[in-house]
């Protein structure tokens, strides 16, 4: 799998001390300059990016994504365009491969926007409302919203688990299913399913 580079900017920072000669002028100068140079660390952590700054701009990142889906997957490229902004998105912000979240969301719903499964799971990465509305926010019936709560659950998975395949399994089963060995074959064939969809996107890739 890829991963998405990105570069961390770099914020210079001058500080001036001035201390006068005479003793009364030099602390009343210290103090100043002590005031402000807090003032100005202030200043500089606010500056500082909340995020890292991709390696590429933001329309070509996603319309290369974009092309990778549309040959891996057969989809339309307006489509794939569409769920291309979705995905990178999320996957940047819970910090998961988007070549991951693109198969998850494959496996669970072929880039359906409205998909239903007969047991009320909704949208691109299949969420159950019932047991994911509160943890993720959102309207879960909007498609961004939805494969952002997927790559929550799936990146709160892989933290409490530790390493993927674990996380992958409990995304499947679902806080009831994960604990019922009788799904555990299920499990297994859900794991196979995202890595075919990998290894798909990682051909095209080449």
């Amino acid at each position: 799998m890829g991963a998405v580079s990105a570069l961390i900017g770099r914020v210079p920072v001058l500080v001036q001390v001035q201390v006068g000669a005479l003793l009364l002028a030099g602390v009343a100068a210290l103090t100043f300059s002590t005031g402000t140079d807090a003032q100005r660390y202030e200043r500089v952590a606010f500056a500082l990016p909340a995020a890292q700054t991709p390696s590429v701009p933001w329309e070509e990142e996603r319309a290369e994504f974009a092309d990778r889906m549309t040959r891996a997957f057969d989809i339309r490229p307006a489509v794939a365009e569409e769920f291309a902004e979705w995905i990178l998105e999320a996957a940047s912000r819970q910090e998961l491969e988007p070549e991951l979240l693109a198969s998850l969301v494959l496996a669970e719903s072929s880039f359906r926007k409205r998909a239903r499964s007969r047991v009320g799971a909704i949208g691109p990465a299949q969420i159950r409302s019932e047991f994911w509305r509160s943890f993720c926010g959102g309207d879960l019936h909007e498609p961004a919203d939805n494969i952002y709560c997927g790559a929550q659950i799936l990146a709160s998975f892989r933290d409490a688990c530790g390493e993927l395949q674990c996380a992958l399994h409990k995304y499947n089963l679902g806080p009831t299913g994960a604990r019922l060995a009788s799904w555990e074959r299920a499990g297994v064939r859900y794991v196979k399913k995202i890595e075919r969809g990998l290894a798909r996107l990682e051909a095209v890739a080449m």
